[in-house]
């Protein structure tokens, strides 16, 4: 099958290296990123737009690990597939490649699977959802992209909330992973959630199955960031928590910048909150 790809050409050396592809959903053939990062040496997965394995995805991704020398992977699809390419990831390689991984929503479970097997970041993040960020941040420098503004809910200071790592991402992804081997380590993290979909008692189901499975009572922070269905999801989560004996003294803090609503910005998964 022939690889659809920007050529490498001789000026491209010092040039980053970025690939373009999707382990969940097949994904639009992405014509806008191609555009916005064509000072980039950019490669896109010959399978993106197509029907393909959990294997076939996975076969692309290893791929590029293998070669190690690309400096970002964003993952551009969504939906419902990536725990099908999951078992098949080599999550070794990540950990002794610069490449760092990048995606949201449907990828939450492969980003924090990646982190737990090696220790190293993860980007939550859409590259759809905010080019013109993205540009700045890979061409520039400019580090607007992992900087969301966080609120404290209650009269504990931020600065008291530094030196726990980030863990999770959209709630309902997140919970893909109970059960399994690569199910995070919540002890001392702080867990972030977003939805996308999910009405009040959808959403306070999910909570619950997290306060059920212990992990409420083993964080440090809890991180709310967009429900798209939801106004406002703190009084939901805060009624399940009560209703639920989650200690009282839990820190929270939201934000309304990080989750699947257009001009979203990125979270690191595997470093500090404010990182």
């Amino acid at each position: 099958m022939t690889t659809k790809q920007t050529e490498k050409k001789p000026e491209a050396a010092g040039r980053l290296k970025i690939g373009l592809l999707g382990l969940s959903d097949p994904a639009p053939w992405p014509a806008d990123l191609m555009e916005a990062l064509d000072f980039c040496d950019l490669h896109i997965s010959p399978i993106l737009a197509q029907p393909s394995t959990g294997q076939q995805r996975a076969a692309i991704w290893n791929s590029w690990m293998q070669q190690g020398d690309f400096d970002w992977i964003f993952d551009v699809s969504g939906g419902n597939l990536s725990t099908l390419a999951l078992p098949y990831l080599d999550l070794d390689l990540y950990r002794s490649c610069r490449t760092i991984f990048a995606g949201y929503s449907d990828l939450t479970p492969v980003l924090n699977a990646l982190t737990a097997a090696t220790g190293k970041e993860t980007l939550l993040f859409s590259a759809w959802q905010n080019i013109s960020v993205l540009q700045a941040f890979l061409r520039d420098g400019d580090l607007r992209l992992v900087r969301p503004q966080w609120q404290a809910v209650g009269s504990f200071p931020l600065r008291h909330l530094s030196g726990s790592t980030v863990t999770g991402g959209n709630i309902r992804c997140l919970l893909k992973l109970a059960g399994t081997p690569w199910w995070p380590d919540f002890r001392g993290r702080v867990l972030f959630l977003e939805a996308r979909s999910g009405d009040a008692f959808a959403i306070a189901s999910m909570v619950a199955h997290l306060c059920n499975a212990g992990v409420m009572n083993q964080i440090a922070v809890l991180a709310l960031g967009q429900f798209s269905q939801l106004k406002d999801p703190l009084p939901v989560v805060q009624a399940v928590l009560e209703q639920m004996g989650v200690r009282r003294d839990l820190p929270v803090v939201v934000t309304e910048e990080v989750g699947h609503a257009p001009g979203s910005l990125g979270l690191w998964i595997g470093k500090e909150l404010f990182s």
